[in-house]
Parts: C-alpha cells; sequence; structure tokens
C-alpha cells in the first residue's frame, strides 16, 4: 500500500485542536512541549508564592485588578 499525503493549511490544524476535548489538548500540549509537567510545577509554585506574598501585604491577589498586580509585581522586582 502506498503513502498518501495531505497537506493540510495550518489554521486548519488549529482549529480542529480547539475542537478536542480538554484531555486530548493537553495529551497534545504534551507532545509539543515535552517538559510540560515541569513547566506546570514552576507555574504552581509561581501562582503560590505570588498569592503568599499577597498575604503578607494584606492583599487578595484575586481582588486585584490587572493594572493592581501589574504594579505589585514591579514593586516586588524592584525590592532588594
Amino acid at each position: 500500500m502506498g503513502v498518501i499525503t495531505l497537506e493540510v493549511p495550518e489554521s486548519q490544524v488549529v482549529e480542529w485542536v480547539q475542537q478536542l476535548s480538554p484531555v486530548a489538548k493537553q495529551a497534545v500540549l504534551r507532545a509539543l512541549i515535552p517538559r510540560l509537567d515541569e513547566l506546570e510545577v514552576l507555574v504552581d509554585y509561581g501562582d503560590q508564592r505570588v498569592r503568599a506574598l499577597c498575604a503578607e501585604r494584606g492583599l487578595d491577589w484575586d481582588g486585584l485588578g490587572e493594572d493592581e498586580r501589574q504594579q505589585l509585581i514591579d514593586e516586588l522586582l524592584h525590592e532588594a
């Protein structure tokens, strides 16, 4: 049996991926990002850390607006 090559526009592939279930999307991400588990651990750590820093300052991360979050992150980065 011969091999058939089918050309599909990238936009069509993206559309198909968007229609996948969340589990299947995770599988696609894991295939595309080999170290996704490590990235997720790092993101979770960052989330926990920023929430702890907010709590130390009497702030609620979830209650902050986008500008307030940006300002807080800027302040945290420039603390020494």
